[in-house]
């Protein structure tokens, strides 16, 4: 065993780094340096040393290398390919691979660290690894497989990913060091990340998780082995280990991994600082910021499956080396859609629901900008401290879980986890599951990247892939709630009736408003009651509930409080407070305009679908008399029409509920989408469909 375990030895005796830096030379458009390179190490490099290199330093170095070499050298139609070259680069790559190979026989497929590439496997060898020195070698074995037609490559790197990752905890993490024998995680080490004791009962103290060295490639190669080869076992793979890291562990590196996983909006904050770091590092650095500003590099119009390795080597594979998803597993998954969301700048305005206005602005314009900054440790220059003071308050973000887990429930009561449902009760399809009952299921919920909601990934022990639906046809879901001990069922919708009384000449009609008088415009929408708060049932309206006071109630949107999450810092008597949807809950909302002696309010969501807001009876117990507030959704379509309005009435809009049937009435008609979903805590479950 070495005394210095903890030395990246890669130092074979076989010319490391002219092998490394081969494809380096493409990227630099040095055709001649290429050919050069090429021919130096077909002259002058063997495997056949007596040298103990790491596997894993050995893999990602000269391995990839010599592979990225031989891709280039040997693809036609491009301008590093060479004429003369007969695929000496794929032969040395083979004999090296077949040399490395010995690592992988121990009882779990685990290779050991290091082999000796003219004798093998040597006496007294270390019996520890890491996780990202024996689960990262998928690329670079399985492309060599690909290329040679030999799968004993590619078989064995399979098999040490996955050995590591059925070992990974209950909620998915794996750890850092591994016995490549017994596959018993070890504890000989510390590191700085979370230690989730309580979770990860099959390993042994200190029970440790992270993303950075030792960990960090293994996420890195599940995502870009299914980018290269479509291989949709390592998506799942890196979805599921995604999510746990996301939710589990937090470090000050974290960022890049979020990178990987398509979050766009946290990309400004991963490239704020500059620190020293490793020469090793620093030459991938220059690699990537050279490519960065190289505008017209051909790189950046080859939307092929390329892929950087995490040694920077460009590895491909044309369509005849990919392999065809099975039929049985065809049928099983859908057509995944899988793309990052677009980058939405900063834009400063007055009124952020405003269409159409506004400045764009760098994120030091960002109201969050100075927390990102203090959690890098970015320290402001003289022009930041000239301007304003680094001592001040700043915004705090709201985020949102990336994951969790609900035990599921009709009327929101704790109830025991079901742990075995039956298919009676849990149903598999074709496309998904069907759920004929809710409760007691424990469902695992995972935010999509596109942020446009959250995802069921799992119910029970079922795991539900990227395409397949969950079906609910519970009907407790929707029987009805007896909040407040209400004795008369409520009105689903209502009919509302908002007017601008006194024209700006000045003033543009939108679609969906009407102009009555050459003085008048009104607008008439469906809104939609909510299971708490005052009941519009009740007669006279204009009586019991102020929000429908015959006269009408004034409409009033507060500039510093949009979402209606935070208190307000004025009282608004007698109006009805129009906010947008999400950052806390219906109820929050209600409450808060109750505490600035508001009439109610107005919400208006972000789609169209027909929501009524719904909360915890227990929660709306603790919150006492709510009988003379009230709260009505809008959808999203009839809300941006009623914030035009507002926007353009100088003398306030007036609100009035009428009597007429809703759905009849309206200017703007309710949407009627057939694929409803479920919402839970105010989140939409996007691969839901409700079928009562």
């Amino acid at each position: 065993m070495r005394k210095n375990i903890a030395a990246n030895d890669v130092a074979g005796n076989f010319s490391l780094t002219l092998i490394d830096v081969i494809d380096t030379l493409v990227v630099l458009n040095d055709r001649q340096g290429f050919e050069k390179a090429v021919k130096n190490i077909i002259e002058w490099v063997s495997f056949d040393v007596n040298t103990k290199p790491q596997v894993f330093e050995t893999t990602i170095r000269v391995l990839g290398g010599l592979l990225s070499g031989h891709i280039f050298a040997n693809q036609t139609g491009q301008p590093f390919h060479l004429p003369w070259y007969r695929g000496e680069l794929l032969h040395m790559a083979h004999d090296l691979g077949i040399r490395l190979l010995p690592a992988f026989g121990t009882p779990t497929g685990l290779p050991y660290a290091r082999i000796n590439l003219r004798h093998g496997l040597t006496k007294g060898e270390t019996l520890e690894t890491c996780t990202a020195g024996a689960g990262s070698l998928i690329l670079e074995f399985a492309t060599l497989s690909r290329l040679t037609g030999d799968d004993r490559f590619e078989k064995a790197a399979h098999k040490a990913f996955f050995g590591l990752w059925n070992r990974k905890s209950d909620i998915g993490l794996v750890g850092n060091t591994i016995n490549t024998h017994t596959g018993v995680r070890e504890s000989s080490f510390i590191v700085q990340y979370s230690t989730l004791t309580s979770y990860l009962k099959a390993w042994i103290s200190p029970e440790v998780t992270g993303i950075g060295a030792g960990v960090d490639s293994f996420y890195e190669y599940a995502l870009k082995w299914y980018i290269l080869s479509g291989d949709v076992e390592f998506l799942d793979v890196w979805e599921e280990a995604y999510t746990a890291i996301m939710r589990y562990s937090r470090a000050a590196d974290g960022f890049w991994i979020i990178i990987y996983g398509g979050n766009i909006q946290d990309f400004p904050k991963s490239t704020t600082q500059t620190i020293r770091q490793p020469p090793l590092i620093n030459t991938l650095c220059d690699l990537y910021l050279y490519l960065l500003f190289d505008e017209e590099n051909p790189l950046h119009n080859d939307d092929s499956n390329y892929v950087f390795t995490t040694e920077g080597h460009i590895l491909s594979l044309r369509p005849q080396h990919l392999r065809p998803m099975s039929a049985p597993r065809r049928k099983l998954r859908h057509i995944d859609n899988h793309q990052c969301p677009a980058y939405k700048p900063f834009i400063h305005v007055s009124d952020a629901h405003r269409k159409g206005s506004g400045l764009v602005q760098g994120i030091q314009y960002r109201p969050d900008f100075d927390y990102a900054r203090s959690l890098v440790g970015l320290i402001p220059t003289q022009s930041d401290i000239d301007t304003w003071s680094p001592y001040g308050w700043c915004e705090k973000p709201h985020v949102d879980l990336f994951a969790y887990d609900v035990i599921l429930t009709p009327n929101g009561k704790n109830v025991a986890e079901d742990l075995s449902p039956s298919l009676l009760k849990l149903g598999i399809l074709s496309d998904g599951f069907v759920l004929q009952n809710v409760t007691g299921i424990r469902a695992h919920i995972v935010r999509r990247l596109d942020g446009k909601g959250y995802d069921i990934r799992k119910l029970g022990h079922y795991t539900v892939r990227t395409g397949h639906l969950v079906y609910i046809n519970d009907t407790s879901l929707f029987a009805h709630l007896d909040i407040g001990q209400a004795k008369v069922k409520r009105s689903a919708d209502i009919l509302l009736r908002f007017y601008v009384d006194g024209l700006d000449p000045m003033f543009q009609v939108q679609t969906g408003m009407r102009v009555n008088t050459p003085d008048e415009v009104d607008l008439l929408v469906v809104g939609y009651t909510a299971h708490f708060g005052g009941d519009f049932t009740l007669k006279p309206l204009s009586k019991s509930l102020p929000l429908a006071h015959q006269d009408g109630v004034a409409v009033h949107k507060d500039l510093d409080n949009t979402r209606g999450c935070h208190p307000y810092k004025q009282a608004h008597p007698g109006k009805a407070l129009v906010v947008h949807r999400g950052d806390c809950t219906f109820l929050e909302k209600l409450l808060h305009a109750r505490a600035a002696s508001a009439a109610g309010v107005i919400v208006i969501s972000d789609d169209d679908l027909i929501i009524n807001p719904t909360a915890n009876p227990d929660e709306v117990e603790a919150a006492g008399d709510l009988s003379e507030v009230a709260l009505v959704l809008l959808p999203k379509k009839a809300g941006e029409v009623l914030t035009d309005m507002m926007d353009q009435a100088e003398l306030g809009v007036t609100m009035v509920v009428e009597d007429e049937e809703a759905s009849e009435m309206a200017h703007i008609p309710p949407t009627k989408d057939p694929n409803r979903i479920l919402y839970i805590n105010g989140h939409p479950l996007l691969n839901t469909r409700l079928l009562v």
